[in-house]
């Protein structure tokens, strides 16, 4: 989550790099913004590993997901309308892509582990190498999503994760950390050698976040290689557990459509730190006071409900 609002502030920030030339501030902007994909894709992949064995579809997350997006709906537009920001009421449609993309992976996943767990261990090898052909590698080189989409993309990571879970539990160990910071650094290779080029042929320079996606091939093996260097590591944190509970509130109040760009461009100013020298460390600073203000937010929100819940109920 931290990658992911690290993201948002490059895309967001009112950058504006020249592609005539190179500097470190206009590397980090690219850096960040292209490696929120990858957050993307660990995401999708922890609920594929954890999810592939259940039949049931919980009423408490199918409610409960929704309800909490409404809530912050709510609380943002209460807050735009005390500073006096303008906002209309017909764009609250237009965000959240992922949650809307991961509400409906949830909606139908017991339906696709019916498939998942009835495939021989060939069968399920052969699916996912020929689908990430089609949908990753050929992409790459000839430009065609061959009819992809978010959704898509999900089931495909949903269903790699689920392979690992069902027929290989004892592959990956500590190493694959290493293999899955190597793959961020080969993206940030591309980064660089488009930009280089792009200073003779402006089109690469334009087209340097071409390898920016989450079924990119270095992005998808990226964040697989995290999941799996990560596996086998057995630890307890209860800090931990309460912040991971905390990081869907994070990305609903720091996304919302008519927050973003406000809190960018108008508390935080990024743009004008653009040729700053300063530019990595204000952006550590705000990335992380950031997440930590919204995990507050969200934690005094889920005590909240848990009051009215209780009050209920008695």
């Amino acid at each position: 989550m931290l990658m992911i609002v690290g993201a948002h502030f490059a895309q967001h920030g009112g950058f504006n790099f020249s592609t005539t030339e190179i500097s470190v501030n206009r590397l980090w902007q690219q850096f960040l913004y292209m490696h929120g994909h990858f957050a993307n894709d660990i995401f999708v992949l922890i609920s594929g590993y954890f999810l592939v064995k259940s039949q049931e579809v919980r009423a408490a997350k199918v409610i409960g997901l929704p309800l909490k997006a409404f809530v912050y709906c709510l609380l943002v537009v209460g807050l735009l309308i005390f500073f006096k920001v303008p906002f209309t009421f017909r764009e609250l449609y237009r965000q959240w892509w992922f949650i809307k993309t991961y509400f409906v992976l949830y909606l139908i996943h017991p339906y696709l582990n019916i498939l998942l767990n009835n495939l021989t261990r060939e069968e399920y090898k052969k699916m996912l190498i020929m689908l990430g052909l089609y949908w990753s590698l050929l992409p790459v080189f000839i430009r065609w999503s061959f009819e992809s989409s978010s959704l898509i993309n999900f089931i495909y990571l949903y269903s790699l994760a689920g392979y690992f879970n069902l027929h290989a539990k004892n592959f990956g160990d500590k190493k694959f950390v290493f293999y899955g910071i190597l793959f961020m650094f080969l993206n940030l290779v591309t980064l660089i050698i488009f930009d280089v080029i792009g200073l003779k042929v402006s089109l690469f320079g334009e087209r340097a976040q071409y390898f920016r996606g989450m079924m990119r091939p270095f992005t998808l093996l990226g964040a697989l290689c995290f999941l799996l260097g990560f596996r086998n590591f057995s630890f307890k944190s209860k800090l931990i557990n309460v912040i991971a509970a905390a990081t869907l509130g994070v990305y609903l109040l720091h996304e919302n459509i008519f927050m973003s760009k406000w809190l960018w461009q108008t508390v935080f100013h990024t743009a004008s730190f653009q040729d700053s020298p300063y530019l990595i460390p204000y952006t550590l600073g705000v990335v992380i006071l950031v997440f930590a203000a919204c995990v507050v937010i969200e934690i005094v929100r889920s005590k909240i409900f848990r009051i009215i819940s209780r009050g209920k109920l008695s």
